[in-house]
């Protein structure tokens, strides 16, 4: 008789793919050095916004951001806000009460883990569709401890609590197919005080701990052999020392912003929202119509010299928006302009006038897998891919700033003051490290998207449609 296979998935939010491998090196990281030496550590990629919450929507659906319609921890609809303002889906930020809708909000014809794996358990992820109040082992409780948690800066016992919880859910007796538990203190510790502040590798240390209890526990009851076990991230993170808030640079040069939390204004010119701080969507108002511009549209409503004065700011990496043609994308810095392009399956960047994602010259490819590997060890990994995803959606609004590292989009209202960020597409905040249990799988480029295929196919079921690919 064939032994039941279940999936124990850690996702340690904000785990950066540079830090981490340094802290199993230095050996205070013993049960995940353990997983690493019987199984496999590798790179993958994230999405663009490389944020909480979209994020999670790769691995937990197959599908990107854009694919999903949720194209940030905060978005705005255009089309929406000008129909009515007195509207629900005009605008969102799930860094708030308004979390509660990221499950209504996402399409209601594409699953997540916890609706196909059977018997599962979620811990403190937002994404619970259809996961009974039994099967959710963070809720109890989740709300005041993270506004605990965030107020006072002492984030461990939100770690520390749900490990209990899980211990508590297998010291029961009862079984799973699919145990998801978020771990969110490295992401905090990293914003609040510095990717490798002792506070961060103490949050790293107690996700190690809790590795070695549970596994133990499977251990003992004689599952683990047949678990897969895999920890990745949803983003990196990187050191912030510098602000220049977006919504208040669009406000002060003449076109009034609606932002996050400041979302009722006479007469907006523009909307800004930001996601992990380092990821801006700009929303032009100033026009007639209620759809999406493209170049010339953006220069007639912005201005070209007011275009000109964004990216030139210090804070600015880049902006990214839409081609006059179809399926084309400007991006654009202080030094010029490249433009990508999507043809059926074939991928191509060709500067114009700058390599603004620093890859060289032109490059092109057929299938966006092949273009992921081209772009895999670059400081932009995956962006052409990312980009397109990003852009099919609305919601990813007229203009897209990626921050430069040092600096982020927001200032006056992110309490506590935000000393890291990400959302950008710079390979810190795109690269996540991948850990699983597994050895002698393929080794070609990976984004987190193919975890949820992996999954799958470890249980024997086949997706009906996927952005992914299984990685065995």
């Amino acid at each position: 008789m064939q032994n039941k296979k279940r999936v124990l998935f850690y996702l340690v939010d904000g785990a950066h793919s540079e830090v981490l491998p340094e802290l199993i090196e230095q050996g205070i990281l013993p049960n995940i050095k353990r997983i690493v030496d019987e199984g496999t550590y590798r790179k993958a990629t994230t999405c663009f916004p490389s944020t909480t919450g979209p994020a999670y929507l790769p691995f937990l659906t197959g599908h990107f951001p854009g694919t999903m319609d949720i194209t940030g921890i905060r978005w705005f609809d255009k089309k929406e806000f000008k129909r009515t303002r007195f509207n629900k889906n005009a605008m969102r930020s799930y860094c708030g009460p308004e979390a509660a809708w990221f499950n209504t909000d996402m399409p209601a014809d594409k699953p997540t883990l916890f609706e196909l794996m059977g018997e599962s358990y979620n811990l403190y992820n937002m994404i619970t569709r259809n996961v009974p109040d039994e099967y959710d082992l963070g809720k109890k409780g989740k709300g005041w401890l993270y506004t605990k948690a965030h107020f006072k800066q002492i984030h461990h016992p939100v770690d520390e609590q749900g490990h209990a919880r899980m211990m508590e859910m297998l010291n029961s007796g009862k079984d799973f197919d699919f145990l998801f538990a978020v771990f969110p203190s490295v992401d905090w510790d990293s914003h609040y005080h510095h990717i490798r502040d002792e506070r961060t590798i103490e949050a790293y240390c107690i996700v190690d701990r809790s590795l070695g209890e549970v596994r133990a526990k499977l251990e003992e009851k004689g599952w683990w052999d047949d678990t897969l076990f895999v920890m990745t991230s949803d983003h990196g993170l990187t050191p912030t020392t510098k602000h220049l808030d977006l919504g208040d640079w669009m406000t002060t040069n003449g076109l009034k912003s609606v932002y996050y939390p400041v979302i009722w204004k006479s007469n907006p010119k523009s909307a800004v929202m930001i996601s992990g701080n380092s990821f801006g969507s700009i929303h032009l108002l100033n026009h007639a119509g209620d759809h999406v511009l493209r170049e010339q549209g953006i220069i007639e409503a912005m201005g070209a010299d007011r275009l000109q004065k964004l990216v030139k700011e210090d804070a600015v990496d880049f902006v990214i928006y839409r081609g006059d043609e179809d399926h084309t994308y400007i991006v654009h810095n202080q030094e010029g302009k490249a433009k990508i392009t999507v043809k059926g399956e074939v991928f191509a960047y060709e500067p114009l006038t700058a390599d603004v994602l620093h890859y060289g010259g032109k490059i092109e490819a057929t299938g966006h897998r092949n273009i992921l590997e081209a772009t895999f060890d670059t400081d932009y990994p995956d962006a052409i891919f990312q980009i397109y995803q990003l852009f099919r959606s609305r919601r990813a609004g007229d203009i897209v700033v990626s921050a430069d590292i040092g600096y982020d989009l927001r200032d006056f209202w992110e309490y506590p003051e935000h000393l890291g960020s990400h959302g950008s597409l710079h390979r810190q905040h795109i690269h996540v490290p991948l850990i699983y249990n597994q050895k002698g799988w393929n080794t070609r480029p990976a984004r987190t998207a193919d975890l949820f295929d992996t999954i799958l196919k470890w249980k024997g079921i086949t997706p009906k449609q996927s952005e992914g690919e299984p990685l065995f």
